[in-house]
């Protein structure tokens, strides 16, 4: 039987109010959602996932209903809040999911503070280096998932920030779904992102941008699930190389037709959710747990 969604909250070190949906029991499932966006989009998580385990969906700082302090929009620290829930929480062993930039906070997590509490990842489509150079071949650019350039960049956080803010987050957002999301689910998307203040969501985006994860992404030892959407803006290429660097992963493609967007979660969310189900109970049962 699925359960009630509770509304939580907890206080970082450096003083911000985070708040969390939380639903069910079981072994936990924390979600983090992407760049500017929100826990509420892991509403059919939520719901559909509640009856196996305890899912936890944190609104990151500056995003949904938690505090938008003027400081610390930078993946690091993001990652140091994640750090802090998990303590104050005490979860142990958990499971991670992290969409688009949510991945990139998971990494960071991973590498500052090292997995003993973590037992399997879901990450659905981040690349793992945003920021094209140059120098790259294009085999080399789109197995990085490189598709921005630094004039491409800062000629988005520029829009972002200024009069054309919400027209900027609109047809970015727009760009990442499949013809097949109604405009009722479109709207909610774009209030949702809009609840973060464009002056920090923009600040978070360059530091994202500009990280490259690829050093790390290959020291990866946890049982993870890779999951992609074919209407995604990234290239599938670099989800293959996140695939082929972390031993024993799965990587799981959404076809267009069935909502394989870059929000497949909200686009896709019966089969992902089965998807997921079936990989995580795998890895639920004991606190030590072997790669697949």
């Amino acid at each position: 039987m699925r359960k009630r969604v509770r509304l939580c909250e907890f206080t970082t070190s450096d003083g911000v109010t985070l708040r969390y949906l939380e639903a069910g029991n079981g072994p936990t499932l924390l979600m983090l959602h992407g760049w500017s966006q929100g826990a509420v989009l892991y509403k059919h998580q939520l719901a559909g996932l509640s009856d196996q385990f305890r899912v936890i969906a944190l609104d990151m700082r500056g995003h949904g209903q938690s505090d938008k302090p003027d400081h610390g929009y930078r993946i690091s620290r993001l990652a140091k809040d994640l750090q802090e829930l998990i303590s104050c929480l005490q979860l142990e062993p958990l499971h991670l999911l992290g969409h688009s930039a949510g991945c990139s906070v998971i990494w960071s997590y991973l590498e500052m503070f090292g997995g003993d509490r973590v037992s399997a990842l879901v990450l659905i489509d981040e690349p793992p280096c945003l920021l094209a150079d140059p120098a790259w071949s294009e085999a080399e650019r789109l197995a990085a998932g490189g598709i921005l350039t630094p004039e491409s960049l800062y000629q988005f956080v520029d829009n972002l920030v200024g009069n054309k803010g919400v027209e900027a987050t609109r047809q970015i957002l727009m760009s990442m779904v499949t013809p097949l999301m109604g405009k009722t689910q479109r709207d909610e998307l774009v209030a949702v992102n809009l609840q973060c203040p464009r002056r920090w969501a923009a600040k978070l985006f360059v530091d994202n941008v500009t990280k490259d994860w690829r050093d790390f992404i290959p020291r990866i030892d946890k049982p993870t699930l890779v999951a992609f959407g074919r209407a995604s803006p990234h290239p599938i290429e670099c989800q293959q190389w996140i695939h082929q660097q972390v031993a024993g992963s799965r990587l799981e493609i959404f076809d267009v037709a069935e909502g394989g967007s870059h929000f497949l979660f909200l686009e896709a969310a019966q089969r992902f959710n089965a998807l997921v189900s079936k990989f995580l109970l795998k890895f639920s049962t004991d606190r030590h747990f072997p790669l697949p």
